[in-house]
């Protein structure tokens, strides 16, 4: 029944495991990923076929594959792209709710190889813009910055302050749908960030309510843009605003406060692109 519901086991039977022991190292192995704090793992989560088969787009290495019981009912077919020679198990649904609890569980997921972490200097010289998340820490929203980010061709998304240990964080990668791994996702230091925008002379336009330009005079600008963004509550921190040189605002009628800020990267990169 294995072989014949999931397709990547077909060319390497003896590499499918049904598991339905919580004890079993595989089972253990898995555990141990999920109570991980490191900041630099060495491997580490990715749910649903859809992240898994952009991880492998993207050249991450795949370790071992999992399915659920009820993946393999349904007949789920595997993510494409997985190698003959990566382990697949099947766990039983019991197993799967000791591992995950009261956590999202995916019917499908794997645990990968982690690839080196993505620099500042991998920013340097690139095209696009740069965007500079300022204390945002909202894992969904920063999943979704990065998705319009990668989509509109931005260079990248720096994140200062934003609580994360590691940019391969299993929210961060589910929210993103996949695509952290498509364009460098950067954690820095405030202080780090602002001497990567000096050298590469960078120009800062941040974005606030109260700023006087309309957003939509961001198309006028030709040099390379530090997109700031501020955090949830407190906007842009005093470092960046010290740095920033043009200030833009998105005009709202007067019921509405504020915008997501996910809402309001996606617009600015559009109009950036519109530029």
């Amino acid at each position: 029944m294995v072989a014949t519901a999931i397709e990547v086991a077909e060319p390497a039977r003896e590499t499918v495991h049904a598991i339905d022991d919580t004890r079993h190292p595989a089972v253990r192995r898995v555990a141990d990923v999920l109570r991980a704090r490191s900041g630099r793992p060495r491997v580490f989560l990715i749910d649903d076929t859809e992240n898994i088969e952009q991880a492998l787009a993207c050249g991450i290495a795949l370790d071992s594959l999992y399915v659920t019981g009820a993946a393999i009912d349904g007949g789920l077919p595997a993510p494409v792209g997985v190698g003959p020679d990566v382990p697949l198990h099947v766990l039983d649904e019991t197993v799967t709710r000791t591992l995950f609890g009261e956590r999202r569980s995916a019917r499908v997921f794997a645990l990968a190889h982690a690839p080196r972490p993505p620099r500042l200097r991998d920013l340097a010289g690139a095209a696009g813009d740069v965007v500079v998340l300022d204390g945002v820490r909202i894992v969904g929203n920063i999943g979704a910055i990065t998705r319009t980010a990668c989509a509109l061709g931005a260079a990248g998304v720096v994140l200062l302050d934003s609580g994360l240990r590691t940019t391969l964080d299993r929210r961060l990668v589910r929210a993103s749908r996949g695509l952290v791994f498509a364009t460098p996702v950067v954690l820095a230091r405030r202080a780090e960030c602002i001497d990567f925008i000096r050298q590469e002379r960078l120009t800062v336009a941040a974005l606030s309510a109260d700023a006087a330009a309309p957003l939509s005079t961001i198309r006028r600008v030709e040099e390379r843009l530090a997109l700031v963004l501020g955090g949830e509550r407190d906007g842009v921190s005093p470092d960046l605003a010290a740095v920033a040189t043009r200030h833009y605002a998105i005009p709202m009628t007067p019921r509405a406060e504020s915008l997501n800020v996910s809402v309001a990267a996606g617009i600015a990169l559009y109009e950036r692109g519109l530029g």
